[in-house]
């Protein structure tokens, strides 16, 4: 009876960790990481990027950074639908060779805050996949390390608005980003890599456990007893 249960125990952990690595990923709205920013002065661009979307057609960001270390570049004129930074659509956006409204609802030097809000115009439209779906340069103002963070662009939701095909408010996951003046992280340091690296433990534990415990308990032959009563039938012509 323990063996069985042992069994069963090793199995559900060999299933639960293989289910949990190949579940779909989840949509995920995340901002670019920037690295070795040891120049003031100097410009850099940082990119939200939407992933794994089935499909959107409108989006709302509210980004905010500390503006002792950031301060979003002035652009060159002429300025197309839009203030005088260099805030761009993505490639993911005008790949779709459709008519867009991008409209900057609030730009804060001060407190370092800029609320995006981008759609497209003609019904029906809409991208899906992974793409970048807008960029942001901003100048080094002194050396060191400033979170660029997603916030809700307006008061009543709780997170970055992605609207589907059909406008309705696609669920999805949020990274922040970085921009620091010290170099990447180790790739065994992430938080993608070191999930990763739990399920897939935990998928080999259950499995190699499999393997030991049918190595260890190797299914026995069936024997047949004999009954007591049973008299073997003997054919005349054997015994000549």
């Amino acid at each position: 009876m323990k063996r069985k249960l042992l069994f069963l125990v090793l199995i559900t952990i060999a299933i639960i960790a293989i289910y949990i690595y190949v579940q779909p990923v989840k949509p995920l709205l995340s901002v670019s990481n920037v690295y070795n920013t040891s120049e003031v002065g100097s410009t850099i661009q940082v990119n939200v990027t939407l992933s794994n979307i089935p499909s959107c057609s409108t989006w709302g960001i509210n980004l905010t950074w500390d503006p002792y270390f950031l301060q979003l570049t002035r652009g060159t004129p002429p300025f197309e639908n839009g203030p005088p930074f260099e805030v761009r659509e993505g490639e993911f956006i005008t790949a779709r060779n459709s008519t867009t409204f991008l409209y900057f609802n609030e730009i804060n030097l001060v407190k370092g805050e800029i609320v995006v809000i981008d759609l497209f115009t003609t019904q029906g439209v809409y991208v899906s996949g992974s793409g970048v779906i807008f960029t942001l340069n901003f100048t080094i103002l002194r050396v060191g390390t400033s979170a660029v963070e997603l916030n809700p662009p307006t008061v009543n939701l709780t997170e970055s608005a992605v609207g589907d095909m059909n406008n309705m408010n696609v669920a999805h996951e949020e990274a922040n980003g970085t921009v620091t003046n010290n170099g990447p992280p180790p790739v065994w340091a992430t938080a993608d890599f070191q999930t990763k690296l739990i399920y897939g433990e935990l998928g080999t534990l259950g499995l190699a456990s499999l393997l030991v415990y049918v190595y260890v308990n190797p299914r026995q032959p069936k024997i047949l007893k004999r009954r007591a009563d049973f008299q073997p039938t003997i054919d005349p012509q054997d015994q000549d």
